[in-house]
């Protein structure tokens, strides 16, 4: 009987829980981080490292004040199915990384739009050495925050759902303040001002255009 108890509680465990990020991607580096947190701790600690690794396009529009861009996995577009869409090659990713954070011990953030490509870079990052990687896990744009049922919530109650309320053209309209991410509903500072120092020097020409 102890036995049978024993397997019943294993898979639980085994199917009630997921090691990973929140697209399911494995978690090599160290762990995830929520906007707040992350935030909290480039204000107190000059030696964390923010890594934007958004397009350069998604870069120029809004970005943390310290976020140095370093693009990952594609430069523009997101799918193969673009005409002009190109990948970021993951030696130039680790290039770039490597020139600017020779130190593999250094704090490192990972930020995307939601969660995913920081995933991505994070294990990357893992996987070339860096023992101090964490990946903000809702992304600098993230989700719609939903209830207990999985409705989305008009968090900021503005009379706007996201992605359900119809605009003027009668499509569901867009309201990033019932989102999770770094600039929804954590309402975090961004800055549209690059800084030169802060780019991938090698792609400089692709952050001209917003």
């Amino acid at each position: 009987m102890n036995a049978l108890i024993s397997l019943f509680i294993l898979s639980l465990s085994t199917s009630a829980f997921a090691e990973g990020n929140r697209h399911g991607e494995p978690r090599l580096y160290r762990s995830d981080i929520s906007p707040v947190v992350a935030w909290r701790e480039l204000e107190a600690n000059q030696s964390v490292v923010l890594l934007d690794v958004r397009r350069p396009n998604e870069y120029v529009k809004s970005h943390a004040s310290r976020a140095v861009s370093v693009p990952y996995p594609h430069l523009r577009g997101f799918t193969g199915k673009e005409p002009d869409y190109l990948a970021m090659p993951e030696a130039d990713f680790m290039a770039e990384v490597n020139r600017r954070i020779p130190d593999k011990s250094t704090p490192i953030m990972t930020v995307c739009s939601h969660g995913w490509r920081s995933a991505l870079a994070a294990n990357a990052l893992t996987k070339a050495g860096y023992t101090n990687v964490r990946s903000i896990w809702t992304g600098m744009i993230g989700y719609p925050l939903v209830d207990r049922e999985g409705k989305v919530v008009d968090v900021n109650a503005n009379g706007i759902i996201d992605g359900v309320t119809p605009g003027p053209d009668g499509k569901p309209q867009q309201d990033v303040g019932d989102r999770d991410g770094w600039t929804g509903y954590n309402d975090l500072p961004v800055t549209a001002e690059v800084d030169p120092r802060n780019i991938t020097d090698k792609y400089r020409d692709f952050y001209d255009a917003k």
